[in-house]
């Protein structure tokens, strides 16, 4: 990973285009999917149905995508706050200050706004304490009608963060192995538990019970985590195949992409029981498109952009993603109040709705990234050491050489409980 100086001068990780991309990427599709369910079906401007349907229900990879991307930036995070300073409980306590400063108060600003928007009557559903730790779809679907639906994502992602270093600790406890050992038995415990889960549960009757029983329910969905994880060990421990033949790794995981939505389609369109009843259709819906990604990573987080445009605009989508996902859906609900109030016709205006929609959704995340977001993130700077997230360079650069100088590491990992090594 390279290097760029600060306007103090001091040298910090430079930002990783591709890596940008695909978390811009990723939040497009949302907002698509999400302007095209509220401003279109809901109004009775579409119908959800046929080839539509399908292909709106194919949004549901964008958020794995996301899931993925998380998994392997806070992985390589990991691996290297490890590696640096060794003890578990100072790495385990950096890491969990670093993402609660990052994370936690944005959600709890929207969840605030969300409960607002019930008790003003724009939003279905109730306030529930369980939102506040997370555990609204910890083992169990959330309840309807639902409420902040968009944060069961969120959940799942906290529960990674705190799961990831529990679960290290826990097998350098159990286990006296080499430390890339325990982080491959970590990601494949993360990878191989809720999958095996979702197999042997009953299959869902229909997409709808599949979205609310499965796919929204974080203890059946951290493997999508786990794969990013995986990626983060390949890209610290197996240089040789993360550099070696990229393009064909993209071209497979594109196939993989590709093969999952045709899987939807057919299941969508023809038969949702699919294959053995249904009981591997999350192989397909989940787990391929997250292998997919863990597949074009090496490319792309290779690949840079060919002006200085692109690197600005993917920079400062993904800058204010977070924000984006929180804003995007209280606002629509904004929208549709002030239409239904005024009494507008949306068939008319549908098009300047979604225009208004989208310049709102882009101006207030901005707002909150700059006035609230990273200036709360910053302060964590004054208590834990920041550490840098992708992939690992293998090349000429500072964290190249540490990576080399440490590449053939067999060091012994100590009981976490005595702060030994990890």
């Amino acid at each position: 990973m390279q290097l760029s100086h600060s306007a103090s001068g001091q040298r910090k990780p430079a930002r990783n285009f591709g890596l940008d991309v695909l978390r811009s990427l990723a939040i497009c599709v949302v907002l698509m999917n999400h302007g095209y369910l509220v401003l279109f079906v809901d109004s009775g401007l579409s119908q959800w149905t046929g080839w539509r349907a399908a292909a709106s229900a194919c949004a549901v990879f964008s958020i794995e995508w996301l899931f993925v991307l998380s998994g392997f930036l806070i992985g390589s995070m990991m691996i290297r706050s490890f590696e640096s300073r060794g003890n578990w409980r100072a790495s385990a306590r950096d890491f969990w200050l670093r993402r609660w400063f990052r994370t936690m108060p944005n959600y709890y600003l929207f969840l605030v706004i969300n409960a607002a928007l019930v008790w003003w009557g724009l939003e279905e559903g109730h306030f529930s304490w369980s939102f506040a730790v997370f555990a609204q779809n910890l083992a169990w679907p959330q309840e309807k009608p639902l409420f902040f639906s968009e944060a069961w994502s969120l959940a799942l992602d906290e529960w990674f963060y705190l799961l990831m270093p529990l679960l290290l600790g826990l097998a350098a406890l159990i286990l006296r192995l080499e430390r890339r050992h325990l982080f491959w038995i970590v990601a494949l415990t993360l990878i191989v538990l809720p999958t095996a889960l979702r197999c042997v549960l009953t299959p869902p009757a229909h997409i709808f019970a599949w979205d609310e029983h499965i796919r929204r329910v974080t203890a059946l969905h951290l493997d999508a985590t786990g794969w990013g994880v995986l990626a983060a060990i390949l890209s610290r421990w197996h240089p040789g195949w993360w550099r070696s033949h990229p393009h064909r790794k993209a071209l497979a995981g594109l196939l993989l992409m590709l093969c999952a939505v045709a899987a939807m389609f057919y299941f969508m369109l023809i038969n949702w029981r699919g294959f053995a009843g249904g009981h591997f259709n999350d192989l397909a819906l989940i787990s391929a498109p997250a292998l997919g990604v863990v597949l074009i990573l090496p490319w792309l987080s290779a690949h840079a952009p060919s002006t200085g445009a692109a690197r600005w605009l993917s920079a400062r989508i993904g800058d204010y993603s977070y924000s984006i996902y929180l804003c995007h859906y209280p606002l629509l609900l904004l929208l549709l109040g002030a239409i239904k109030w005024l009494d507008w016709n949306m068939g008319s205006i549908v098009w300047w709705v979604v225009l208004i929609w989208l310049a709102l959704v882009l101006a207030v995340s901005a707002a909150v990234f700059h006035s609230f977001e990273k200036p709360i993130s910053d302060l964590r700077e004054r208590f834990t050491r920041r550490v840098q997230a992708g992939p690992f360079d293998t090349g000429l650069g500072t964290d190249g050489a540490r990576d080399m100088m440490t590449k053939n590491n067999t060091h012994k990992v100590e009981l976490p409980s005595l702060g030994g090594n990890l």
